[in-house]
């Protein structure tokens, strides 16, 4: 039998919402509170690009991305910011939609989900969470 531990745990409310996580963005001194999806199928944290801006962050001085998906493409900035997630904090290089009509923020593969361990019991809509780096014992 496996065993995993979590040092969190998150109720979502909906699901027809996704499973949705209040996330916290620093840049400095600066911080941006959202509420983002959390995407298994998503390579990169991706924001609105308004919260660069509420960053202090200049959009266009990140470094220019095109992503593909199944319905098309679109480019994004990204930038190093500190992303917490139910006080989980680490930095992370995210990418924020150069399209100021998209209006998504998803918590991606890279930046997050590859440094955290991840439970979900989607029947009780629970989400369990820790820093893969946390000791177990």
């Amino acid at each position: 039998m496996h065993q995993l531990t979590f040092t969190q745990v998150h109720s979502y409310a909906d699901r027809d919402a996704g499973i949705t996580v209040p996330v916290v963005l620093r840049c400095g001194e600066t911080v941006a509170d959202l509420v983002a999806s959390l995407d298994t199928g998503a390579s990169y944290c991706l924001f609105e690009s308004a919260y660069a801006a509420k960053l202090g962050l200049d959009l266009i001085a990140g470094v220019l991305t095109r992503f593909r998906t199944a319905n098309g493409s679109f480019e994004a900035y990204g930038h190093e910011v500190e992303i917490d997630v139910l006080g989980i904090v680490g930095h992370s290089l995210v990418y924020f939609f150069a399209d100021p009509g998209i209006r998504k923020n998803v918590l991606g593969r890279r930046g997050w989900l590859d440094r955290v361990r991840v439970a979900l019991v989607d029947h009780d809509r629970a989400l369990y969470l820790a820093s893969y780096n946390d000791d177990p014992e």
